[in-house]
């Protein structure tokens, strides 16, 4: 569990980390930003902010509670309480940023991700995982 200082911070302080902070994310290129997470964030932090972003795709996409709890390992109640969250508007940014960017949906990166190693059944469904694949690795 990370910890947090009990003392908080005065508010123009806060602000100012803050902005800093996001600056240095949003403005880095993709490899920079990517470094600068590395080093800031440890292997269960990094873990934790890619299930979470996964979690909110899923929820969006109206995934049972049961499928996303076997798929990213998480717990019920942590479902719960982020779809609530995000029914309140909390991730909205974060949807607008995914529709945007991506050639490839979040979804079907993490279909990929997921199945891969695993057999495929059916020609249709190798044929949806090849063009999932093309479109991530061509420019």
């Amino acid at each position: 569990m990370t910890h947090v200082s009990k003392y908080r911070m005065k508010r123009k302080i806060e602000s100012r980390i803050s902005t800093n902070f996001t600056r240095a994310l949003f403005s880095a290129s993709g490899s920079q930003g990517h470094e600068i997470l590395r080093s800031l964030l440890t292997l269960t932090e990094q873990t934790m902010l890619a299930k979470r972003l996964a979690l909110i795709v899923m929820l969006e996409k109206e995934f049972s509670y049961y499928r996303i709890s076997k798929s990213l390992k998480m717990s019920t109640s942590t479902i719960k309480r982020i779809h609530g969250e995000l029914e309140a508007g909390a991730y909205e940014p974060i949807i607008k940023a995914l529709r945007g960017r991506m050639r490839v949906s979040f979804l079907e990166l993490l279909e990929l991700l997921l199945t891969g190693g695993r057999p495929i059944t059916g020609a249709g469904h190798k044929k949806r995982l090849n063009d999932i694949r093309r479109r991530l690795w061509t420019d």
